[in-house]
């Protein structure tokens, strides 16, 4: 549960949210898509409460690639073209070749005209792959990544996050990703412990104050830091404001 949030992400900044698994983070970013609504409140979208704008409205200014993708049992080509099915194959290539998955494309059976869950199988990268693709076509004004090249490799997720930097400028960026060098270039980085903002800042001034975020990056890079790393960090901030 999300509680006190007030968070403004102005536009053409990339704003990244950290914290151990069950602080809410993917709670938070997927109040955008409007998987949830919130019961307190409001989601504003240009100054528009997000209940009041259309799904097709709402789509055509946000794109989404989330952990969890879900593909449709269409070719790949349509797959990328999904939220601009006007788009022709030298755009659909282009995106793909910056989402480091074109090469992989090709040696499907049909190459783009593979068709998904047919004669195309994808790992779990290369289907996220997939779906940067399609959010960098669309090239909406906002796009939410949530772990959004978790399956990637090293080098792929370079290539990746070189592509969507391309664009920083004229984009406004939520993400959430747990590789520290994935957020280090962030406007600003919000941590979450509990539903709750407990640090806010750039990377290098949350690690020199040393807090919550410094101690989780701490956990979360030791030895064997596994889906519950850096909880002690926020338990610390916790039993802090019981204390006060």
């Amino acid at each position: 549960m999300l509680r006190g949030i007030d968070l403004v992400l102005e536009p053409g900044t990339t704003t990244a949210v950290v914290g151990p698994s069950g602080s809410g983070k993917s709670t938070l970013v997927q109040l955008l898509p409007r998987f949830y609504d919130p019961t307190h409140g409001s989601v504003l979208l240009g100054g528009v409460d997000l209940r009041e704008v259309g799904s097709q409205e709402l789509y055509r200014r946000v794109s989404f690639v989330f952990q969890d993708v879900r593909l449709l049992r269409a070719s790949v080509a349509d797959n990328i073209a999904l939220a601009v099915p006007h788009a022709d194959r030298d755009a659909v290539v282009r995106a793909a070749r910056r989402a480091s998955i074109h090469d992989r494309i090709l040696q499907l059976p049909r190459g783009y005209d593979s068709v998904i869950g047919e004669d195309a199988r994808l790992s779990g990268g290369e289907a996220q792959r997939v779906s940067i693709a399609r959010a960098l076509l669309a090239d909406t004004p906002v796009l939410v990544l949530d772990e959004a090249t978790a399956f990637a490799d090293p080098q792929t997720e370079r290539a990746v996050r070189e592509a969507l930097a391309q664009t920083r400028q004229k984009r406004t960026t939520l993400v959430i990703a747990h590789r520290l060098e994935t957020i280090a270039d962030a406007d600003t980085v919000v941590m979450l412990c509990d539903g709750e903002i407990v640090e806010r800042g750039t990377t290098a001034e949350l690690l020199a104050r040393n807090g919550a975020f410094a101690e989780f990056w701490k956990i979360h890079a030791g030895a064997g830091a596994g889906a519950g790393a850096g909880a002690d960090a926020c338990a610390g901030v916790m039993e802090g404001e019981e204390a006060r």
